[in-house]
């Protein structure tokens, strides 16, 4: 058995390399050993401390919960763990007390640090506080499990919860029965996921009250990359989701009033070129019939006389003519007689005929059985398109292309002009293009137009064909 000097001197050994101080006391309160880290806390040499009352050694003024505490420590023989400010080192300590039939022995640790953290977490956590408290909009915390531990009183003044309700999941029951179960399990697999979330929902507010709200949350990750938990705001958005609702419908309204007065429009054309084309025409006919018989009648008249007859007759001609064209780009009686394609490809040529612009076409759609919706919009917007192109294009070249793709029709229409500023207030395309956006919308369609200054213009449509 080692001597118990040889003890006494390892247990020194051991006191002196631990880094919070070390102190041992008697029964009767007298200091009997400290290590060095102590001396340096207590500002005394183990020679001169040796002996000391604690109180001599810790002034009950500086450290009286100290005292008090070991004083409990003997009284009831149970370690005590307190921690405190001692103004003579100008430090925060924890004191660890363990009593023994001996005596008392004291650890001291230095938390200074911890204790500065923590205020200053403190002070922050209270900025925090005070800047959310009237924000205008809802903001909330959550651990990393996803359960409130706060909320700021626009929170509570859109939900009508106090905050002792609003702690916890509490949250979770006041969104509508509708979007609950879809909200939740999304905000679930977000936090395990870590993710940013962002929701808009119902929620039913204690006095009844349906609102929209706009949720977002992202993860709170400390140092180490753990997430401690989650902030986040809801934002009212009643009124704004109200007047989308209202405009969407006016939208609706717009668009359904455009295909009306569209199929209006298309139909009086018909009718227009028809009555045209059967009133007027036959009129003309018998006209120049008539011109005819009366010229014959009059041989025997002057040259001047049977100038003017054969003037009459071609200028009826031309009125022939006239007409039918007018009665044509109202309504071609091709694209009813003969097809799309057959449509299509005359307005190509009377367009190459008109502009002298050279124009590639290629068609691979069977136009058999196709929608004489389809039919008819996919003719104008290629009439409306090449009658932008002469007008304003300068283009010396156009590209068309008619294919079907899957269960949908793609129109193309490229040419190699100036181009445009499709943002210009001053473009002069403006309602042809909108023209043609309303006849794609009108079918569930899809359209683009790509075009800058100098760049050419490319027009693409889509139609589903059912």
């Amino acid at each position: 058995m080692p001597p118990i000097k040889a003890i006494e001197n390892n247990l020194s050994c051991i006191y002196e390399r631990i880094s919070d101080a070390f102190m041992a006391f008697n029964n009767k309160r007298q200091l009997v050993y400290l290590n060095k880290t102590a001396e340096k806390y207590i500002h005394k040499k183990q020679e001169d401390a040796l002996g000391k009352d604690i109180e001599e050694l810790f002034p009950g003024q500086y450290c009286s919960s100290f005292l008090n505490g070991c004083n409990r420590a003997m009284q009831t023989r149970q370690a005590v763990v307190q921690e405190e400010f001692y103004a003579l080192a100008g430090l925060y300590f924890q004191y660890r007390i363990y009593p023994s039939e001996s005596g008392i022995s004291v650890l001291m640790q230095d938390i200074t640090e911890r204790i500065k953290a923590e205020e200053k977490i403190s002070e922050s956590e209270l900025r925090f506080r005070t800047l959310t408290k009237d924000a205008p909009v809802g903001i909330f915390e959550t651990d990393a499990n996803g359960l409130t531990t706060y909320v700021n009183q626009t929170w509570l003044n859109y939900t009508g919860l106090s905050f002792e309700e609003a702690i916890g999941d509490a949250w979770m029951y006041i969104i509508h029965p509708e979007d609950r179960a879809k909200q939740v399990n999304s905000w679930k697999e977000k936090t395990q996921k870590i993710e940013p979330s962002e929701t808009e929902y119902r929620i039913i507010n204690k006095n009844g009250q349906l609102r929209w709200v706009n949720g977002k949350a992202i993860p709170v990750i400390n140092s180490s990359g753990k997430v401690t938990g989650y902030i986040g705001t809801i934002a009212d958005v009643t009124e704004l989701k109200t007047a989308l609702d209202l405009l969407n419908e006016r939208t609706v309204q717009l668009s359904e009033l455009s295909a009306h007065l569209q199929n209006i429009r298309e139909n009086e054309r018909t009718h227009i070129a028809r009555e045209i084309h059967d009133e007027l025409g036959q009129q003309l006919t018998a006209l120049k019939m008539d011109i005819a018989w009366l010229s014959k009648k009059n041989i025997n008249s002057n040259d001047d006389v049977k100038c003017r007859f054969d003037d009459a007759i071609i200028l009826v001609d031309e009125m022939v003519k006239s007409i039918r064209r007018i009665g044509t780009e109202l309504r071609p009686s091709i694209i009813d007689d003969l097809g799309l394609n057959a449509a299509m490809e005359w307005q190509v040529f009377e367009f190459r005929q008109r502009s002298g612009i050279v124009v590639k076409f290629k068609n691979t759609f069977d136009d058999i059985n196709i929608n004489p919706a389809i039919s008819i919009s996919l003719f104008r917007i290629l009439q409306e398109s090449l009658t932008n192109i002469a007008r304003h294009s300068k283009a010396k070249q156009v590209r068309i292309n008619l294919e079907k793709t899957g269960n949908n029709i793609l129109l193309m229409i490229q040419d190699d002009g100036i181009g445009f500023n499709k943002t210009s207030k001053k473009n002069g395309r403006a309602f042809g293009l909108l023209g043609i956006n309303e006849r794609v919308a009108m079918l569930n369609g899809q359209s683009s137009i790509e075009t800058a200054p100098g760049k050419g213009t490319n027009i693409k449509v889509i139609l589903p064909l059912h």
